[in-house]
């Protein structure tokens, strides 16, 4: 242990002590690797600090390893506060969180094969132009991307507001900055078939159930005639049983609180791997009031504005183009 002089060129603000302070009875005034926050502490060590210490010879390497250690341990604890919460966490605050910070569902979504025979892999829609599209690359189940060469013909297929569409595209080019990407170009082989009566959007939407135990749910797509909903898997549901849903809708800056009576149709169960702890099912609704019905439709179509009215227009009129 070595002792020395107040040395006020080496006390700065911002920066961690190089040696303890003591005042001239003997007290710790602050320890060393402590940080100085601000000109006011500075100065209070100035007036009342009378000696330093030294752990050892080299009091700088000292204050640097009691800094680095110090840093270690609160990161440790926020870790630890972190796993705490997690744990604490319902399945429905996990799923919650995970699908609020996921990028998935955010874009459209298209499937894409070389052949009818071949796997289909999902991509991203990332932008429209004329009769030409750019995609995210589509990755194999490894990781790897899927080698697109020009000239290349690809097998497409998605669905959009109440239609599902079938089209071949023919690859122009790929690139990788900033992100793995294609450009793909529309053939005049589009088909075109109406599968749903209303148009579903995809949302996250806090809710509760009744079916007839009252439960927290949230639903993952809403139409005017019904939705897809997730629950805690031990809380489940029989396929034909009468269920309440409640949930606030939020429509052109007006809140409004809705309550539908349905008909639980389809029971998927676990069916997001991510999620092993919840489960998904497939709610009909009986047969909503005017009202209720316009402030679906117009929530619906909130959310589905702006993600599907190019891509929905563009294959349309390639579809008319055919027919």
């Amino acid at each position: 242990m070595s002792r020395g002089p107040l040395d006020p060129s080496r006390i700065v603000v911002g920066k961690p002590l190089p040696f303890s302070v003591y005042t001239a009875d003997g007290k710790l005034l602050l320890a060393a690797g402590r940080v100085v926050e601000t000109d006011r502490l500075r100065d209070l060590i100035l007036r009342s600090g009378q000696r330093t210490e030294y752990a050892s010879g080299n009091g700088g390497a000292d204050a640097e390893e009691a800094e680095r250690a110090r840093a270690a341990r609160e990161n440790t604890e926020r870790e630890e506060q972190a796993a705490a919460v997690a744990a604490r966490a319902t399945p429905l605050e996990r799923l919650q969180k995970d699908y609020t910070t996921s990028t998935e569902g955010r874009h459209l979504s298209i499937s894409m094969a070389k052949s009818d025979a071949d796997k289909a892999i999902p991509v991203q829609l990332m932008g429209v132009h004329s009769r030409s599209i750019i995609v995210t690359a589509p990755v194999n189940p490894d990781g790897s991307l899927v080698p697109i060469l020009p000239g290349q013909s690809w097998l497409c297929r998605t669905f959009q507001m109440t239609s599902v569409f079938r089209f071949t595209a023919v690859a122009m080019k790929a690139a990788f900055e900033p992100f793995p990407h294609a450009y793909l170009k529309l053939t005049k082989d589009v088909e075109h078939r109406r599968v749903r009566g209303a148009p579903r959007a995809k949302v996250l939407l806090q809710a509760e159930l009744s079916a007839p135990n009252t439960m927290p749910c949230f639903v993952i797509d809403l139409s005017t005639s019904g939705a897809r909903l997730v629950i805690d898997s031990g809380l489940a549901l029989p396929k034909g049983a009468p269920a309440q849903l409640k949930a606030t809708l939020d429509v052109l800056g007006r809140q409004y609180e809705m309550t539908l009576d349905g008909t639980v149709v389809n029971a998927f169960g676990p069916s997001d791997s991510r999620h092993p702890e919840c489960a998904f099912y497939g709610l009909k609704f009986g047969s909503p009031s005017e009202r209720e019905g316009l402030i679906l439709h117009g929530y619906v179509g909130d959310h589905l504005v702006s993600e599907f009215h190019v891509l929905w227009q563009m294959l349309q009129m390639a579809a008319r183009l055919e027919g």
